[in-house]
């Protein structure tokens, strides 16, 4: 992609929280690649870790202390949070997402306008807008109605951010993206591409609702770009791949980059949200079915941000280690 005259290039010494994980690893590499000096935090700091420059903050909540890992840095790029919680009650699922999401992102954000962080980007969820787009691809001016405690620990992660930073020099950027895929990924992803491992029929093909999706070095490029962009201050981004799909072309794509054949007989929907709930999975069969598609023409605009690598490929990518 041509170099964007408008964006900053002068190096940042960027903190990555959450660089152990699936997003900071990429995110933190991506930076690097482009000429920042990175510090990646973690809440333990993992043996043997070369050259880089790590820093240990323990748990992120309320009462993480970010004294040391904010000394002489720019920006900040939030990834460390919580995800799942498999097994838990929904009262401790509560608890736990708001702890680490929510009041983390807080404690985070009030220190970072302690240090004198220029800028703060934190990478949300597209599921704070809900989990089904109406008919149409949600934008960044629809009201959110977060559907889930997942998700609304993440809009309230946000919310406490803008207030944290309110009056203050910090500037933040809020990126929503949608299901990321890659290597390493977990989730639903890594669902799918065991299930096409197995050459089993898999009953997708009614699946074809549009879902926008997200490659992790696309979401990482997103990053790089919003951390140096000067028009990203104060804005939220929705951020995809260029191209939307569907659950049953998702699954058939991975087969494709697997150099696998796979069969997706159309089962009718109503039958298989039936046995869905039979076995409490309801919002799982949401997630494979329903409309998720997102505009990003926001960050394209404003920022002159594209994609560089396609499905096609981000796919190809993902599963290499799988043919």
């Amino acid at each position: 992609m041509p170099s964007d005259p408008t964006v900053s290039k002068s190096p940042n010494r960027v903190l990555v929280t959450g660089a152990t994980g699936f997003l900071g690893r990429a995110v933190a590499d991506a930076l690097a690649k482009t000429g920042h000096d990175v510090l990646r935090g973690a809440r333990v700091v993992p043996i043997g870790v070369g050259d880089e420059r790590w820093i240990g903050y323990g748990e992120v909540g309320p009462q993480t202390r970010w004294d040391e890992g904010l000394g002489g840095v720019d920006a900040v790029v939030h990834l460390a949070g919580l995800a799942h919680l498999p097994d838990a009650s929904a009262a401790t699922e509560v608890e736990a997402f708001n702890r680490v999401n929510a009041e983390g992102t807080a404690r985070l954000a009030s220190a970072g306008v302690g240090a004198g962080v220029r800028r703060l980007v934190l990478v949300s969820s597209a599921l704070v807008h809900g989990e089904a787009s109406p008919g149409r691809p949600y934008t960044e001016a629809d009201d959110p109605t977060p559907a889930s405690a997942y998700a609304r620990s993440k809009l309230d992660s946000e919310r406490r951010l803008v207030a944290a930073a309110r009056g203050s020099a910090l500037e933040w950027v809020i990126l929503r993206p949608p299901m990321v895929y890659g290597v390493g990924a977990h989730g639903n992803f890594r669902r799918l591409v065991q299930l096409v491992r197995t050459r089993a029929p898999l009953p997708f093909g009614a699946a074809t609702a549009r879902r926008t999706f997200i490659g992790i070095d696309n979401l990482a490029d997103a990053v790089v770009r919003v951390v140096e962009h000067p028009q990203a201050a104060n804005q939220v981004f929705l951020i995809g791949d260029a191209e939307a799909t569907s659950t049953a072309d998702l699954v058939r794509s991975i087969a494709a980059a697997m150099d696998r054949s796979v069969w997706t007989p159309r089962v009718p929907p109503a039958l298989l949200r039936a046995a869905f709930r039979v076995v409490g999975r309801e919002r799982d069969y949401g997630r494979l079915f329903d409309p998720l598609e997102l505009d990003t023409g926001r960050i394209r605009a404003l920022l002159g941000w594209m994609p560089p690598i396609s499905l096609e490929e981000g796919l190809r990518r993902a599963v290499q280690d799988d043919r």
